[in-house]
Formats: C-alpha cells, sequence, structure tokens
C-alpha cells in the first residue's frame, strides 16, 4: 500500500504542476479578455459579443482546479469537531470521512457522465465559440476526477497512519 500511496503522490504532484500554470493562463485570458471588451465598450461603443460567456466558461474552470488545489494543499473549508490526540484514532476516525466523500465524489461523477451522454446527443453551443455544453460538463468530470485521486490519496494517507505509519511530509519522508 505504501508504494501505490508514493505512486499516487507522484502523479498528483506532476498535475499539480500543471494545474498551477493552467490556472495562471485561466485568469490571465480572463482578465485580458474583459479589460479588451471594457476597452472596445468605451472607446468604440462595442464590444465583443463571446466576453461575458467566456468569462463565465474560464471562471467555472477556474473553480474546478481551484477546487482541486484545495483538497491536494489541504486547503479546503472544513469543520472539526472530533479531534483525538492519539494519531491513529484520528486516523481511523477520517477514514470514515473519507469514505463519504469518496462515495459522494463517485456519485457526483456518475450524474457527470450520464449528463454528458444526454447532453452531448443535442449539442448546444454556449457562446459564439465552438464551446458547447457537454464540454463544460467534461472539464468538471475531469476535474472531479482529479479531486477523487486526492481523496484516495489522503484515504491511503490516513490507512497508513492508523497502521502506525509515520507520515509528515507525503511519501518521501515514510
Amino acid at each position: 500500500m505504501k508504494k501505490l500511496y508514493e505512486v499516487l503522490i507522484k502523479i498528483s504532484d506532476t498535475i499539480f504542476f500543471f494545474e498551477k500554470w493552467l490556472l495562471l493562463a485561466a485568469v490571465a485570458v480572463a482578465v485580458a479578455v474583459n479589460f479588451l471588451n471594457v476597452c472596445l465598450r468605451y472607446l468604440m461603443n462595442a464590444g465583443l459579443a463571446y466576453c461575458e460567456m467566456l468569462s463565465i466558461v474560464l471562471f467555472m474552470f477556474m473553480v474546478v482546479i481551484g477546487g482541486n488545489i484545495a483538497v491536494k494543499t489541504d486547503g479546503e473549508i472544513k469543520i472539526d469537531v472530533f479531534r483525538f490526540k492519539n494519531k491513529k484514532t484520528d486516523a481511523a476516525f477520517r477514514m470514515i470521512a473519507d469514505c463519504i466523500v469518496i462515495a459522494a465524489i463517485i456519485f457526483a461523477l456518475i450524474g457527470l457522465g450520464a449528463t454528458v451522454e444526454s447532453v452531448s446527443k443535442h449539442p448546444q453551443r454556449v457562446t459564439p465559440l465552438p464551446i458547447y455544453t457537454y464540454h463544460i460538463y467534461i472539464v468538471m468530470a475531469i476535474g472531479f476526477a482529479m479531486i477523487l485521486l486526492d481523496r484516495v490519496i489522503i484515504f491511503l494517507r490516513h490507512i497508513l497512519v492508523a497502521c502506525g505509519a509515520e507520515i509528515e511530509g507525503g511519501a518521501k519522508t515514510v
């Protein structure tokens, strides 16, 4: 299990590298497109037709990536009602929440899969650009799959800690 944990950490770290750059690019494009649209509206009294929907799509993309980064860096919003002093007991208790979260993400992925299948039968454009509704749902499914990967890593970490392994900074310090 320790080897699986280390492999998943390497995959997650590689994805994290690309996510940071994609997030930076999405923010830069959203700012540039909206700035250009504002300038065109005030200077030429005409704006770009696709700017508002493109901004919404980019914002959704940023939320998906940001959600995954929050899970990966343990920056997600949570309330700890119970915290045990013994690390093994705490990790064992956290596995219950991990199972619930993993099940919820799997159900969301199943629903997104059905939505993609349904929406792709009747493609509908979201913007004047060639972006269809099924593209948005596919990106959401990819985002949920990446969050699932990180939640499985957290679950494996809790299993290893509950079994007595010392994990502090990831797989390299075990």
